[in-house]
């Protein structure tokens, strides 16, 4: 398995590996170390084993295949769908603009976009020893035909970026009500299709389709520029709030716990995925097993599959949680597997029901009809998510904001576009009420709706009063 993925995912530090050359804190020593020395016996355990095969989950040839040409016709519905882009931002708003900014140079051969374009961040300054960071979404790539149109498009290419960029609904809002608006702002503008966890270079060479999936090398060049420009890090009290949605909130999972280790002891790092758990747990799409692979839940066919295509980075606790479970290290792609081992504060915002999960992948047919999402579906996919959610809601440091709606990313932001509209509410608090508590007071709130519905269909009608929110 692990020739399929990149050293990085235990973030193991090799010359050879320029995207991995940043300031390293003791703390982000000493985790590394002893993450690989709890490796050790599990890979000696491997070279010893009478069956080695039986250590990891091992698949042949044709069940790849088949697991390949399951995933894609899963998931390509999910590749393009216009809701996945981040419609909050602009290109004209109020207050000082994000300015387009480049990578360090020492980054610059790993941090392409997929068409191998230059990267770029838009930043605005502000407080320099507190950052807020958002993971644009818009989708990911899947297959030839969508991958290389993307690269085409300013979803994969940096070529007709613009210089300025506002935000004025979510986390880089400028907003004086927001508890982040004098943060310093990073905006990481999505190309490179990946959810933010591939990690190809220009040394490694291009990735499938020969396009560069680059995205978790993007973010390790982020942090290098803030550490070298910014008064980062060096005194306490310094603080870093790192937020994404939808593939941001995938990608906001996948690095979290390595934003914190790279930034060290003296920067509290805090993190909110936005419509990132992809999928609930125990997911099977309804029209699964007329395509291919049965036995196998959405979520690890997914995770198989666009691990394996991005090289991706993953976590580091999960993926030791992985070897020692005999699971594929890839499961840890996934927020209903990762999740639970992210030991850094999180902020989860998560709908009952996930609009795009439903309609365009686990109900969709084929490219011109629908397969009926049943009562009973919609029950189930309710269940496995407040399952998901009350499990994760049992860790120390993580809190949850879960509205009963069917709504992918379009009421989980602070303020409604609508300048006199409501917000979602849940328990009488809103998101911008958890955010706030979050990063004022280091409070995690766990909000989750419990609003009725009418009678008999309380279990698969959504009962939130304001699930239109407009963010975008």
């Amino acid at each position: 398995y692990f020739n399929h993925i990149p050293l990085s995912s235990i973030k193991a530090e090799f010359p050879t590996q320029p995207a991995f050359h940043i300031k390293q804190s003791p703390r982000n020593t000493i985790v590394q170390s002893m993450n690989l020395l709890l490796l050790l016996p599990l890979c000696f355990g491997l070279a010893s084993s009478a069956s080695p095969t039986n250590l990891f989950p091992s698949f042949t040839a044709s069940e790849l295949d088949q697991i390949e040409s399951t995933a894609v016709t899963l998931l390509k519905s999910w590749s393009t769908h216009p809701s996945f882009t981040s419609p909050a931002i602009t290109t004209e708003g109020y207050g000082v603009p994000m300015t387009k900014t480049p990578v360090p140079e020492s980054f610059s051969d790993s941090t392409m976009c997929l068409d191998g374009s230059p990267f770029y961040f838009y930043i605005r300054p502000g407080d320099p020893t507190k950052v807020a960071l958002f993971l644009q979404g818009g989708g990911l790539c899947i297959e030839r035909f969508d991958c290389e149109h993307r690269a085409g498009t300013n979803q994969g290419s940096s070529n007709e970026w613009e210089e300025e960029l506002y935000d004025e609904r979510n986390v880089l809002s400028q907003d004086p009500r927001s508890p982040l608006s004098n943060y310093t702002h990073v905006f990481m503008r999505y190309c490179s299709g990946d959810t933010w966890t591939g990690t190809n270079t220009l040394a490694s060479g291009p990735g499938r389709y020969d396009l560069y999936f680059s995205g978790h090398n993007q973010v390790a060049a982020a942090l290098s520029h803030l550490q070298a420009t910014l008064d980062f890090g060096s005194t306490p009290d310094s603080q870093f709030f790192l937020s994404g949605a939808s593939a941001g909130g995938i990608g906001t999972n996948n690095n979290c716990d390595f934003v914190a280790s790279t930034l060290g002891p003296n920067v509290s790092v805090k993190c909110s995925p936005q419509a990132g758990l992809f999928f609930p747990e125990d997911t099977v799409a309804l029209w699964q097993s007329r395509i291919g692979v049965n036995g196998m839940t959405t979520n690890q066919i997914a995770s198989i599959y666009l691990s394996r295509m991005f090289s991706s980075h993953h976590d580091t606790s999960c993926v030791v949680h992985a070897v020692k479970n005999l699971d594929p290290p890839s499961y840890c792609w996934e927020g209903s597997y990762l999740t639970p081992h992210i030991s850094t504060p999180i902020l989860v915002a998560q709908n009952f029901w996930d609009q795009l999960q439903i309609d365009n992948i686990l109900c969709f047919q084929d490219n011109l009809k629908h397969a009926s999402c049943t009562k009973d579906f919609l029950v189930d996919f309710k269940t496995h998510t407040l399952e998901q959610l009350t499990d994760l809601s049992g860790k120390q440091r993580l809190g949850l904001f879960a509205p009963s709606c069917y709504m992918h990313t379009g009421n989980l932001c602070l303020f409604n576009t609508e300048d006199d509209g409501e917000n979602t509410v849940v328990a009488g608090k809103t998101y911008l009420d958890a955010v706030k508590s979050f990063v004022e007071d280091d409070e995690l709130m766990v909000v989750v709706d419990d609003c009725a519905g009418e009678e008999g269909d309380e279990d698969y009608v959504p009962c939130s009063k304001v699930c239109e929110m407009h963010c975008g």
